[in-house]
């Protein structure tokens, strides 16, 4: 009996699905917030966080995350989506959440026909994503927010879908504000700042020393009057750091002005620059 009630849950929330163009209304939008994160030793883990859902939770979710061909996925991990309605659909329970790595897209399901809202998702961590990096070229690259590629029937034409739902007395579909995120590998300076003021975003780009998001020979004028202890030479905190290029951490000094002119002289690349 109770698998029957389970299976007639899941058929009159698909029916209420299929007519949602007339039965569902719209409400505000829920918020999907990819992490930016920094890879470590060529793997990373991304955070899929879930805000501003009804106070219900979401009983229905069909998204996916693209992501940038450089990126392999490894495993994904339930947060939130463990509700604790897989116990209670019995033998549908391992259903309930579902994800496919399409080699393009991370497909993320989660539906239940449960009504009793405490077993739908609410706000929190929905899923951690795993992954490689397969380069180690410094970059950043894209993990987005996106519908789902699919036919709407096999040998049917394509239906993209992206649904975030409760399916109650009453169906509502949520729209959905995605935040992008990434993975970014190295050192990568982004934007330029004005000259003296912090690398943008916490970004610090190796013999930037005045942080204008370029390497010139001003930066090693600004290095040597720093090595050489000139109280007029002001350097910011990321200042200092994209200038030690040279020491391990030692500090400024000369070598650290020499290295960076021989970077502008074309005898080294800016890869042989202390990371």
């Amino acid at each position: 009996m109770k698998k029957f009630k389970i299976v007639s849950g899941l058929m009159a929330m698909a029916m209420a699905a299929t007519s949602f163009g007339l039965t569902a209304f719209a409400a505000d939008s829920v918020d999907v917030k990819i992490e930016k994160v920094q890879a470590e030793n060529g793997s990373f883990k991304v955070k899929v966080d879930l805000a501003n859902l009804p106070s219900t939770g979401l009983s229905t979710i069909d998204f996916a995350i693209g992501y940038d061909s450089e990126l392999t996925i490894t495993g994904v991990e339930a947060g939130t989506a463990k509700t604790g309605a897989a116990d209670q659909e019995g033998d549908l329970g391992d259903t309930l959440f579902t994800w496919k790595d399409t080699g393009k897209q991370i497909v993320l399901v989660w539906a239940t026909g449960l009504t009793d809202s405490k077993y739908w998702v609410k706000d929190g961590t929905f899923v951690t994503i795993s992954g490689t990096v397969n380069t180690s070229k410094s970059g950043t690259y894209e993990l987005k927010g996106e519908a789902v590629s699919r036919e709407a029937y096999p040998g049917g034409s394509a239906n993209s879908a992206k649904i975030f739902s409760a399916v109650g007395d009453s169906p509502v579909d949520y729209e959905a504000s995605f935040s992008n995120g990434s993975v970014t590998v190295g050192v990568v300076a982004t934007e330029t700042a004005a000259p003296g003021t912090t690398q943008p975003n916490g970004k610090v780009k190796k013999g930037d020393a005045n942080c204008d998001g370029k390497i010139t020979v001003s930066d090693a004028v600004m290095v040597a009057r720093v090595a050489a202890e000139d109280t007029g030479a002001k350097i910011t905190d990321d200042g200092k750091t994209n200038a030690d290029v040279a020491g391990n951490g030692d500090g400024i000094n000369s070598e650290d002005t020499t290295t960076i002119l021989k970077f502008l002289a074309g005898m080294i690349k800016e890869s042989d620059f202390d990371q």
